[in-house]
C-alpha cells in the first residue's frame, strides 16, 4: 500500500513539474535536479476558482491604447492521449490595463496506475508581460486523500533567471532572451495564439519549470497553413462551423496540427492517425466530443 501510495505522489509531482503534457515528455529524457537554493518568500494563497480570483498587481508599462483590455478567451480544455481522456482543464486569460496577460485555470487529471484509476485537481495561475515573457507561476495539485499533494511557485524578474519552487526544493532555471513557450499545465498553450503569424514561421525555445539540461535546448517552430472550418463531430452537416487558422507546430521529434481564431485556441492534435500514438486537446465547450476539419488550405 505505502508503495502504491508513493508511486502515486511521484506521478503527481512529475506531472507539476513539467506537464506541458505529451508534448514535453517528448522532448527527451529528464536530467538531475539541480542543488537547493537561497530561501524563497512564502507562497501566497491560490484562489480557490476561476471566477473570483483577483488581479495579479504588477509594474506599469506603457501599452499602446489600441489593444483591449480584459477577457482575451475562456473554456474548457480535453486532452486525450492514445484513445484515453487524461483530464480537462477550465481557463480564462486576461489582458491587463498595463498590458499584462493573466492566465488562470483549474482541472481534473485522471490516471490509471496498475488496476487503480486516480485522479488530482489542480488550480495554476500563470502571468506574463505585454512580450509574453513570465512574471510569475503558481500550481496548487490535490492528490487521492492528501497523495501527492503539491504547491509550486516561481518568480521572474529582470534578469534572466527564475527560481522554482516546489515546497521541497528550489531550482534555477535560465530563460533565454529569444521567444520562447513556458509550459505549466495544459492551459499554458493558450498563449500560442500570440507568437503565431501567419505572415512568417516563429520559432520558440520550450522551457519546462524543472532547471534540466532541456532549458536551452528543445524547439518548437509555428508555421501559417492556412484557412480552415470546423465543426462539432457527430453534429450532423447543418451544425454551424468555426472558421479558423491553421498552423504546424513541429519540432525534430514531431508535428501537430494547431487550430487558433485570432488571439483564441480552439485545438492541437498530432498528425497521427493510429490510436496508440494519437493525442489531441480541443475546447469541449465549443466542440463536446472533439472537432473535424472541413475545409482545406488557401
Amino acid at each position: 500500500m505505502r508503495k502504491r501510495l508513493a508511486l502515486v505522489g511521484l506521478v503527481f509531482l512529475v506531472i507539476a513539474l513539467g506537464s506541458g503534457g505529451w508534448l514535453w515528455w517528448s522532448l527527451g529524457p529528464g536530467a538531475p535536479p539541480q542543488p537547493s537554493l537561497s530561501t524563497l518568500p512564502p507562497v501566497p494563497p491560490l484562489p480557490t476558482s476561476t471566477t473570483d480570483a483577483p488581479a495579479p498587481q504588477s509594474e506599469t508599462r506603457d501599452v499602446p491604447q489600441t489593444i483591449a483590455v480584459g477577457p482575451v478567451d475562456h473554456g474548457t480544455l480535453v486532452i486525450e492521449a492514445r484513445g484515453r481522456r487524461l483530464g480537462t482543464e477550465s481557463y480564462t486569460l486576461e489582458r491587463q490595463e498595463n498590458g499584462d496577460l493573466y492566465l488562470r485555470s483549474n482541472g481534473m487529471l485522471h490516471f490509471k496506475i496498475a488496476f487503480f484509476n486516480v485522479q488530482a485537481s489542480f488550480v495554476q495561475v500563470m502571468t506574463f508581460t505585454a512580450q509574453r515573457r513570465p512574471l510569475s507561476y503558481q500550481l496548487a495539485l490535490s492528490g487521492p486523500m492528501g497523495v501527492g499533494n503539491r504547491k509550486i511557485s516561481a518568480g521572474f524578474g529582470a534578469s534572466s533567471e527564475g527560481i522554482v519552487d516546489d515546497g521541497q526544493h528550489q531550482t534555477k532555471i535560465t530563460l533565454p532572451e529569444e521567444p520562447f513557450l513556458l509550459l505549466g499545465m495544459f492551459s499554458s498553450y493558450a498563449i500560442l495564439p500570440f507568437w503565431a503569424r501567419p505572415d512568417a514561421p516563429q520559432r520558440l525555445k520550450v522551457i519546462s519549470l524543472r532547471g534540466d539540461r532541456r532549458d536551452g535546448g528543445a524547439e518548437i517552430w509555428v508555421v501559417y497553413k492556412g484557412k480552415a472550418r470546423l465543426r462539432a463531430l457527430h453534429a450532423g452537416a447543418e451544425a454551424h462551423a468555426v472558421d479558423a487558422e491553421e498552423y504546424l507546430l513541429t519540432s525534430e521529434r514531431f508535428t501537430m496540427q494547431l487550430y487558433l481564431s485570432g488571439e483564441r485556441l480552439l485545438g492541437l492534435q498530432g498528425a497521427e492517425t493510429e490510436r496508440a500514438e494519437s493525442f489531441r486537446l480541443y475546447r469541449s465547450d465549443l466542440f463536446p466530443e472533439g472537432f473535424e476539419v472541413l475545409s482545406g488550405h488557401d
